[in-house]
């Protein structure tokens, strides 16, 4: 079998500009699944390209899989192999944008998915409902768009700059082996394997064994790469001696982090590469050996399965790159972040440093990665998925530590893995342990900003975890510190998007103004009469919420107690943040009906204050809106003033 494709490049705008194609999404493909983070990252990496003024954007490969041609028709069916979400995504923007695609886009046998394409603008159910749901994601980050001039931009620039590879595969493609082809290690490099390749290219030794230290480089990037394990297990699998040495007989410290320390530390295995070569390597030489690389077993799929990282390993590097830097007093530039932008970022760190200084700083980075990425399993919330929230995960914060000894009939003892709470002072505690007040406060406000910032380029506040120095504290002493760290920065980010000019109203209010006040009325932080809520749980809340809707039905009484043309419909008392398909549940309700809809309310602490002045009676009028808006607007300025902002 030839796995050769005829491979075309395409802008968005040709692509879907053929009237005569048909792209079919097969029953084998799952349903359309992207959430809020994957749509609002593609339209936010397309605006930063048109911002940029940039040529193009490419936006990856679409394989497809030509159908035979029906008889008397000129139709091209082609089945889409991959990228059917990014496809589906593209399809409803330009739908959304009036941007007319001519081509077809179906899923086989699934009729609600398809009839859902064709009228995206109504309510959707069973497999439907995810594409309806995006549909709607797309709507709420184009209303963020300040001027029709923008968003004109941003379509512009979507239809005709950016792109797209459609590959052909062959006729006769056994699906089934391409498949297999194309997850085989080491067939298509990224832009991580092109920077590992490159700092395994920079180091030196004077002592004639350079392949020793790019096998430790490779030894800690591995171990780092499996983002979904905890990088005690993944750094040793099965060997607890020398996880013992490296963390701890806790196994929750890192004792060792320096290179030359690491070394000795590392896996013994025969070299595969020859002689060692003292000067380095070229980088063709760096790919080949990293393509030769035995990939390592994991020790144990049911954490991996367990535990979910909040970023990708991309995303680490640059997080990791920026501590390496140590700009801390720098502005958060979201380009940094970009993991787009991976080669050029790192390119811009070690090309422009003599040759001889290159191998301290790769060594350098190995180390601030092994910090980095210990931090964020240990000390960084992650999604869980147990037996009781096996679909969507919870938030947790747990480190690991050495659990108990399990004898193994005809074999070596087993030594298991606990999960206590982060910053709980013990290390034996069961898994049904009650969450600590240390752990459930970082826990609280660092889903705060995970639902906030939900770009991993806009991330910033895990590089201000990751810079704190916290790996020789206490957990007392560390979670003090991460809570200093990151009530800073979200100070900082509510200061910048609501005091810094005139009150934003309505969608040009940013996210962080609605989820921070959230958070300080669940912490209890904001006001003598407002306690603690020690069961609100943060959810993705991307749709502002009108709560006196901006179209009343004329037909309830009381629709006129607000109107368009008064100003305090579109203020910050008359909003709340919720979920997409919670907004159009609401729809064009009076606050009455919202009030008393719980599983919606309870959302956002912000709106459940409203629904309990209105089911005390309070009618939610003008009056109403303006005292709202003082209370909480005021609270989010005395929290503030609390730390030094002059406002």
């Amino acid at each position: 079998m030839t796995t050769t494709l005829k491979a075309t490049l395409f802008t968005v705008g040709n692509l879907f500009g053929e009237g005569e194609t048909h792209y079919e999404i097969p029953i084998y493909q799952r349903n359309y699944a992207w959430g809020v983070e994957q749509i609002e990252q593609l339209i936010d990496d397309v605006w930063v390209a048109a911002q940029e003024d940039a040529d193009d954007y490419f936006l990856g490969n679409l394989i497809v899989a030509r159908k035979p041609a029906e008889p008397k028709t000129n139709v091209v069916t082609f089945e889409v192999v991959d990228g059917q979400q990014r496809l589906t995504t593209l399809f409803m923007l330009l739908t959304y944008l009036k941007a007319d695609p001519r081509a077809r886009l179906t899923y086989q046998s699934r009729r609600n998915a398809t009839h859902a394409l064709t009228r995206l603008t109504t309510s959707g159910d069973d497999e439907g409902a995810g594409i309806h749901a995006g549909f709607k994601v797309i709507r709420s980050r184009m209303e963020k768009f300040k001027t029709s001039e923008e968003r004109d931009v941003f379509r512009t620039f979507l239809v005709d700059n950016v792109k797209l590879v459609r590959a052909i595969l062959p006729v006769q493609t056994d699906l089934n082996r391409y498949f297999e082809i194309m997850n085989t290690r080491g067939q298509q490099l990224e832009q991580v394997d092109i920077v590992k390749a490159r700092l395994m290219s920079y180091l030196r030794s004077e002592t004639g064994k350079a392949d020793d230290d790019r096998a430790c480089l490779a030894w800690v990037w591995d171990a780092c790469a499996e983002m979904d394990a905890y990088i005690q297990m993944a750094l040793t699998p099965g060997d607890t001696k020398v996880r013992d040495k490296i963390f701890g007989p806790t196994w929750d410290r890192l004792k060792i982090a320096r290179f030359h320390d690491l070394l000795p530390k590392r896996p013994q295995t025969p070299s595969r590469h020859g002689a060692s070569r003292s000067t380095g390597v070229s980088m063709r030489e760096a790919l080949r050996l990293y393509a030769t690389t035995p990939e390592k077993p994991a020790e144990d799929e049911s954490e991996n399965r367990r535990f979910e990282s909040p970023i990708t390993f991309p995303s680490l590097l640059l997080h990791a790159l920026k501590v390496l830097q140590g700009t801390d007093d720098e502005d958060d530039v979201d380009g940094h972040l970009d993991d787009s932008k991976l080669i050029k970022l790192f390119e811009s760190e070690f090309k422009p440093l003599p040759e001889a200084q290159r191998s301290d700083r790769a060594k350098r980075f190995v180390e601030v990665l092994l910090r980095c990425k210990f931090v964020l399993d240990n000390y960084i919330l992650k999604r869980e998925f147990t037996a009781t929230n096996a679909n969507d995960g919870a938030w947790s914060l747990k480190r690991l530590t050495r659990g108990e000894s399990v004898p193994q009939r005809g074999g070596p003892t087993k030594v298991n893995a606990r999960f206590p709470n982060a910053f709980s002072p013990g290390t034996g505690e069961w898994e049904e342990t009650a969450v600590d007040d240390a752990t459930r406060e970082v826990l609280l406000l660092q889903s705060m900003l995970r639902v906030t910032y939900t770009s991993p380029r806009t991330m910033h506040w895990i590089t201000r975890i990751l810079r704190e120095p916290i790996l020789g504290l206490t957990q007392h002493e560390a979670a003090r510190s991460i809570l200093r760290v990151l009530r800073t920065h979200a100070r900082q980010k509510v200061h910048q998007a609501f005091f810094m000019d005139a009150e934003p109203t309505g969608f040009n209010i940013e996210r962080i103004a609605f989820t921070y006040l959230d958070y300080l009325l669940a912490a209890g932080d904001a006001a003598p009469e407002h306690s603690a809520d020690p069961s609100f749980v943060f959810v993705y809340r991307n749709s502002v919420e009108h709560f006196f809707p901006q179209h009343a039905n004329r037909d309830d009484d009381g629709w006129d107690l607000v109107t368009p043309d008064d100003g305090e419909l579109n203020m910050f008392g008359n909003l709340a943040l919720v979920s997409v398909s919670t907004n159009s549940k609401f729809s064009n309700n009076l606050p009455p009906y919202k009030a008393n809809k719980t599983e919606i309310v309870k959302q956002s602490t912000k709106l459940q204050i409203m629904a309990g002045s209105v089911n005390n009676g309070t009618p939610w009028d003008k009056i109403a809106i303006r005292q709202h808006d003082q209370a909480m607007v005021e609270l989010l300025r005395d929290d503030l003033r609390k730390a030094g902002h002059d406002i």
